[in-house]
């Protein structure tokens, strides 16, 4: 599995069997990634609108509402992948997996590390290569190109700085905490201080000039940027 997969991507374990869920977070940690439990399906579902992890592990048998009504629930919701984690492993089960959206199916008891294996492999093929030029105000990006204009006058970025506008464009209007930019950002691994967020957004909004309105602070968390979805 790749660094880049790997870095800064979080995983959410819906699981009520604390150890199960505790021994898959402690394989998943030591892969490198960040991760997120909860035991109940209302309380993933609520912790996916919150922290929009990239991958989910959804066990079937969860109290109150089963795991296929969370997996249509989060389907809707989220284009996160899930694996489904259960001990139902009939042909007809699996099927029924795929058909209420899931992404992949792990039948219990099974490897932690091949669990982490799938895990990767899952994110490597929705792993997204943006393409597309996104566009908001008078605010273009070019992925593809690596560049940035404002009322079609060019922008010169630092390499950080680009992929920290961008990472906010591609979440548009989401309220992003400083904790979760230097993650997707800057990586996992970065043990430097929170607040250099706040001098790359500064650095940022003085190079877009009039569009540096559309960067906007949410006092006591972090940064969204306003915009279309994309």
């Amino acid at each position: 599995m790749t660094e880049q997969v790997v870095r800064g991507r979080t995983i959410l374990i819906i699981e009520d069997d604390r150890e199960m869920a505790r021994l898959v977070r402690t394989y998943l940690e030591h892969a490198g990634y960040t991760v997120e439990h909860t035991e109940t399906g209302e309380e993933g579902v609520a912790c996916t609108q919150r922290i929009h992890p990239h991958l989910i592990l959804l066990d079937l048998m969860l109290p109150l509402r089963s795991g296929w009504e969370i997996c249509r629930v989060l389907r809707a919701s989220t284009s996160a992948p899930i694996i489904m984690v259960t001990g139902r492993g009939t042909e007809d089960d699996r099927l029924r997996g795929f058909a209420e959206g899931a992404d992949d199916y792990v039948t219990k008891p099974f490897s932690p590390r091949e669990l982490v294996a799938r895990i990767g492999a899952v994110l490597r093929r929705n792993h997204p290569v943006v393409t597309h030029i996104i566009e908001t105000g008078s605010l273009k990006i070019d992925p593809a190109q690596r560049t940035v204009f404002v009322e079609n006058k060019n922008v010169a970025l630092r390499e950080r700085e680009f992929d920290l506008l961008l990472y906010l464009a591609l979440h548009p209007n989401v309220v992003c905490s400083r904790a979760d930019l230097l993650d997707h950002v800057w990586g996992y691994d970065f043990a430097g201080d929170e607040r250099t967020i706040d001098t790359h957004v500064r650095r940022v909004r003085e190079a877009l000039g009039p569009a540096g309105s559309l960067l906007k602070t949410v006092w006591g968390i972090g940064y969204k940027l306003i915009g279309d979805e994309v």
